[in-house]
């Protein structure tokens, strides 16, 4: 299981509800989204608190991505990952203080094999905090990042399928691929496909690098001709990467992460004549990477394979200590930031006046769903 977070939240709500709840119909009229579901929260007060607020941020957007199909993981741990991922977002906070709506979606790799796709979580928060008013954040990536990725990390090692399996572990070096191809937007050949990749490609790429038209074209062109030296043993460590990039004309920014590189090219640049950068993103952008480490067949790599399994639980370990620290450092925030927030008193009618209150007759059985969910 992986966590995503959308950069989106400045629009109105239909953008986001309308992409869960609905897809286009044959006439192109929007219907309801099959293998979508609503499992806690009601979209119509969602949308209302996030059309009425008056903050920029109107609303935090993302999913929790599992590589298990819906099926396969029941609907007591569906509800316990929600329940704990509320917990490490809202720390500190009443259930009154917020508002979430979650929606399932099990429609990604669906064949005549698996009617079920892969799992995943979908969630909206508005960007305000109930009582006060006041702008809420839920995720902050410099402050957040850390506490949820420990979250992330205890639940994959803790949760199982309904055949007993861990969930698929997005660290295991097996697992690890040489490029990101969640970044991937060009046609094919992909930059993790070059089965079809010919000579012609390859050069048509040293010429998009050369003269990039946009900076997802150029991002990918680079991957795949990366991919190609790979292959050829050519890119295969840190150095040999940066000096290919370099051949290629690109400038390689200062101050890179550990984990990506970041470059640019003069040719382009955005309306005010600046150089656009470029963020390059998987295993051969590491500081430390070996390209002998993703051959399986390598000693190196199945080592590195079993140093991950056996440490399995000293990381647990780090991950729960982070976990706990974050936690209390997030509660502190919000209580200094919304701890004077009041109670809303209950209306109570006045003992004194004359009236009947009137009992709404309960709705039909088959929608007690979509009128009030209770707390999971």
């Amino acid at each position: 299981m992986i966590v995503k977070f959308s950069k989106y939240g400045k629009g109105k709500a239909s953008g986001v509800l309308d992409y869960l709840l609905k897809e286009k119909g044959d006439k192109g009229a929007l219907v309801p989204r099959v293998h979508a579901k609503v499992l806690y929260g009601d979209p119509v007060l969602t949308e209302h608190l996030i059309n009425t607020t008056y903050h920029k941020s109107k609303y935090k957007s993302g999913y929790l991505s599992f590589l298990e199909r819906a099926d396969e993981i029941s609907e007591a741990d569906k509800k316990r990952i929600m329940q704990d991922f509320e917990a490490i977002i809202f720390c500190g906070l009443e259930s009154d203080q917020y508002d979430i709506l979650w929606v399932e979606h099990a429609d990604k790799d669906i064949d005549e094999a698996h009617p079920v796709g892969r799992l995943e979580l979908n969630f909206v928060i508005p960007c305000q905090e109930l009582r006060s008013g006041k702008a809420f954040q839920p995720y902050y990536e410099p402050a957040d990042q850390k506490r949820v990725n420990a979250w992330k990390n205890i639940i994959n090692s803790e949760v199982r399928t309904i055949k007993g399996e861990p969930l698929s572990d997005p660290n295991d070096p097996e697992r690890k691929r040489l490029v990101n191809p969640y970044s991937s937007h060009a046609p094919r050949p992909t930059p993790f496909d070059l089965k079809g990749y010919t000579k012609e490609d390859a050069d048509k790429d040293e010429e998009t690098i050369a003269n990039p038209p946009s900076r997802t074209l150029l991002e990918e062109a680079i991957k795949r001709r990366l991919l190609l030296d790979w292959q050829n043993g050519i890119a295969m460590n840190r150095r040999r990467v940066l000096g290919r990039l370099e051949q290629w004309g690109l400038k390689i920014n200062r101050g890179n992460s550990e984990n990506t590189l970041s470059v640019k090219s003069d040719k382009l640049t955005d309306k005010n004549g600046k150089p656009i950068g470029v963020r390059l993103k998987g295993g051969m952008f590491e500081k430390g990477f070996d390209g002998l480490r993703f051959q399986s067949h390598n000693k190196e790599h199945e080592y590195s394979i079993y140093d991950h399994r056996v440490s399995r639980s000293q990381r647990k370990q780090l991950d729960e200590q982070l976990l706990a620290n974050g936690i209390k450092i997030k509660e502190a925030y919000h209580q200094e930031r919304y701890g004077n927030a009041a109670v809303p008193e209950l209306l109570v009618a006045d003992k004194g006046a004359k009236q009947e209150l009137e009992v709404a007759k309960p709705a039909p059985k088959e929608n007690y769903r979509a009128i009030f969910r209770p707390r999971f």
